[in-house]
């Protein structure tokens, strides 16, 4: 057992393990909340904040770093009941998505062989 190495992930788990080791996509929450947006485009607070089962505090800090990345934009809307804030997925945002998408469809299903990495 000892020294033994399983065979070598294929080239869309690398491909995934290293978009979700950079900062921006380092949380859970993040990756669903640009899963979200990447879906609908445009959310309000609320409905993420049911979404990702945040604290308040908690998904304003994610939104912040998704914003400073440049993955989404939020606004604040007002409306007869008040101000809302909205997030935004950017057009970066957007590919960002496409891409991780991409790669989640790459990966094998079931008991189907995956293709060993290129190299």
């Amino acid at each position: 057992m000892g020294g033994e190495e399983g065979p070598e992930a294929p080239e869309p788990l690398a491909s995934l393990g290293e978009q979700f080791s950079q900062e921006e996509l380092r949380s859970s929450a993040r990756v669903l909340i640009m899963l979200s947006l990447g879906v609908n485009r445009r959310m309000g607070f609320a409905a993420l904040l049911r979404l990702s089962r945040c604290a308040k505090g908690s998904l304003s800090y994610h939104l912040k770093q998704l914003e400073t990345a440049g993955l989404l934009r939020t606004s604040t809307v007002f409306t007869l009941g008040g101000p809302r804030v909205v997030a935004e997925i950017t057009e970066k945002g957007q590919e960002r998505y496409t891409g991780l998408i991409d790669e989640l469809q790459r990966l094998p299903v079931g008991n189907e062989p995956a293709e060993p990495a290129p190299g």
